[in-house]
């Protein structure tokens, strides 16, 4: 899946044939993860939603098992040049939490129940797939 993403930017999303909406999902068994996904709106108010995102991926298994992570996501956005006063005001605040609840209700109304999940046109796709599956729905859709 790490590649498939890049490689759907690259062609279809980069060329301007495809739109890229992302939303998040948090899952409820995730103890943070609702917080994570506040944690990157709160980056991307200074820029940087996808740096914020990303980190808190990759190093998932350094926090998801702490009992709070505010200082360990405000440190991540100290690192990334960001305001980090900034940050933890806006992680604090909740205020994005509406925002990513909303996010929750409208895949859930998409059918969306785990991740990652995509809705291609519309058309629910659940889980990794490879690029070519992507492909190949996506250029079925463009030929409508």
């Amino acid at each position: 899946m790490l590649l498939t993403v890049p490689q759907i930017k690259k062609n279809y999303i980069d060329t301007g044939k495809v739109r890229y909406i992302f939303r998040n999902f948090p899952l409820s068994f995730h103890a943070h993860a609702q917080k994570a996904a506040e944690a990157a709106h709160c980056a991307g108010a200074q820029g940087a939603f996808w740096p914020m995102h990303d980190k808190l991926f990759s190093a998932q298994s350094a926090w998801s098992g702490l009992a709070e992570v505010t200082d360990i996501f405000t440190g991540y956005a100290g690192d990334m040049g960001l305001d980090a006063a900034a940050f933890r005001a806006c992680l604090e605040s909740g205020q994005f939490a509406a925002q990513v609840a909303q996010e929750v209700r409208e895949g859930q109304v998409a059918g969306v129940g785990g991740t990652p999940s995509f809705l291609p046109n519309g058309q629910l796709m659940v889980g990794a797939y490879p690029y070519s599956e992507f492909e190949k729905r996506i250029e079925a859709e463009l030929t409508k």
